[in-house]
């Protein structure tokens, strides 16, 4: 398919959220991919010509199959931008999550994996600390940590700061298995913003603020 032909986003469907509520596992990943994936992969299509230049490499878009591990519970569904070609949820990624009542657009990471540990000491000890403070107070960002709850919820909001960067990582060592730095969009308050064509350029400049970031923190342990 040419860009030409590639739909454009248009807004996400904010008026089936229920789906995320369906009691059977394998209803609910079809009736979310089905419903949340296409406009999603609209979105990261609309994004790549903006955000590969800030780049200077090639970027990749992922979406999530929600079926592994074989007990996961799908509660959620997101769009991933990498430049890595596969294994994207090893490193850092640029995210846009769409949950039962929130979306969150960020830079993100689980905290299991080893490139979180390089990031969290490139941040003490390379600046990034620094970078990533600035980057927030002048992007209208917040550093947030979650920890893993049982479905329907999936995951607990349990820190959030403007700025307490060192909070946001002392969090991570108690419990957390996620940590962003970026927007969340709370819903139903910002439902009409979401599902409009204009969610993508709030998508795009929260993306562009952040890529010095991805840049220079969000690689694996090796480069």
């Amino acid at each position: 398919m040419n860009a030409e032909a590639q739909p454009r986003f248009e807004g996400l469907p904010l008026t089936r959220l229920d789906v995320f509520e369906i009691p059977d596992i394998d209803l609910r990943r079809k009736a979310i991919i089905d419903l949340y994936h296409p406009p999603l992969l609209a979105l990261g299509n609309d994004l790549l010509p903006r955000l590969q230049p800030l780049a200077e490499t090639d970027l990749h878009i992922f979406q999530p199959r929600l079926n592994w591990p074989r007990s996961y519970k799908p509660f959620c569904t997101w769009m991933a931008i990498s430049r890595e070609k596969q294994g994207y949820q090893a490193c850092g990624q640029l995210n846009v999550g769409v949950h039962r009542d929130y979306v969150a657009v960020r830079l993100g990471w689980d905290a299991s994996v080893p490139s979180y540990g390089r990031f969290e000491f490139l941040c003490h000890y390379r600046g990034i600390g620094d970078l990533l403070r600035q980057t927030a107070m002048e992007h209208d960002l917040q550093f947030r940590v979650y920890s893993a709850a049982p479905w329907p919820v999936g995951s607990e909001l349990v820190f959030v700061s403007k700025t307490d960067l060192d909070g946001a990582f002392a969090d991570v060592r108690r419990h957390g298995v996620w940590f962003e730095i970026g927007r969340r969009y709370d819903l139903p308050l910002h439902q009409d913003l979401i599902a409009s064509p204009a969610f993508g350029e709030q998508v795009a400049e929260v993306f562009e603020s952040l890529m010095p970031v991805y840049l220079r923190a969000a690689g694996r342990p090796r480069d």
